[in-house]
């Protein structure tokens, strides 16, 4: 699997702590069947601006160069949509994902105004490709489900967390989104060891008995990948025709 959001990069976000914390992690995600990763420190002026990134991104490279095998790693950011970060992705202070056209956005969580929708647009014409973090959490398309529908009508893919699949109070909402079609990448948006650990097998598991090897592998190998290779993402929409097992 590939994992194209976690917060893995030490001491510089809300994510691991410290090289020793981002090692456990990086060990657990390997043993979980993680092989590739984007790692996505925040980007959210005034708070994180990539201080200190690249070195520590540089000595984490370093480290799995040395101990790992067939292991790669690639950098990004989760860029919040704001009129400040949209400037920094246009000046390079901002980064895509794995040096792509893609970019990795946080929206609010409350909210989501016609300036939001006018900053994607925008983003888009100049040539970037949007993905929308972790869309399960957006309190707006909870309340009106046709905003995400039309968005990714216009092109904006969306990811959700591979958690978010995996707990069973959950499960049913995310098993939605997936059928409908918006759903594009599963990634553990993994943050630490305990609370917000860097896993993704179980849910890949649910995914494939719930859907198939295909969306499955669609969810959590292909489009990670083609993520990387700066290529279209697939989609996966069943509409109502499969009965599925809720479990």
């Amino acid at each position: 699997m590939i994992d194209t959001h976690i917060h893995l990069v030490p001491g510089v976000d809300d994510g691991a702590k410290d090289m020793d914390t981002a090692i456990q992690m990086l060990r657990v995600a390997n043993n979980d069947g993680v092989k590739e990763m984007i790692l996505t420190p925040h980007f959210n002026t005034p708070l994180y601006q990539n201080e200190n990134v690249i070195e520590k991104y540089g000595v984490l490279k370093e480290y799995v160069a040395t101990n790992m095998v067939d292991f790669k790693m690639h950098l990004g950011n989760e860029i919040y949509l704001s009129e400040e970060d949209v400037d920094a992705i246009k000046t390079g202070k901002a980064y895509t994902m794995g040096n792509t056209r893609y970019l990795l956005l946080e929206l609010p969580v409350y909210q989501f105004y016609p300036f939001h929708e006018m900053m994607i647009r925008d983003l888009q014409e100049n040539g970037y490709r949007i993905v929308l973090a972790h869309v399960e959490r957006y309190q707006i398309f909870k309340n009106q489900p046709q905003m995400l529908e039309d968005l990714v009508k216009r092109g904006i893919y969306c990811q959700i967390t591979a958690s978010y699949i995996v707990d069973k109070k959950t499960r049913k909402k995310a098993f939605k989104l997936i059928k409908d079609g918006l759903a594009h990448i599963v990634a553990s948006d993994g943050h630490n060891l305990d609370k917000r650990p860097p896993v993704m097998k179980m849910a890949y598991e649910i995914v494939y008995k719930a859907f198939g090897s295909r969306c499955a592998d669609l969810l959590f190998i292909e489009n990670p990948r083609a993520m990387i290779m700066d290529s279209v993402l697939g989609d996966f929409n069943i509409g109502q025709k499969k009965k599925l097992q809720l479990f």
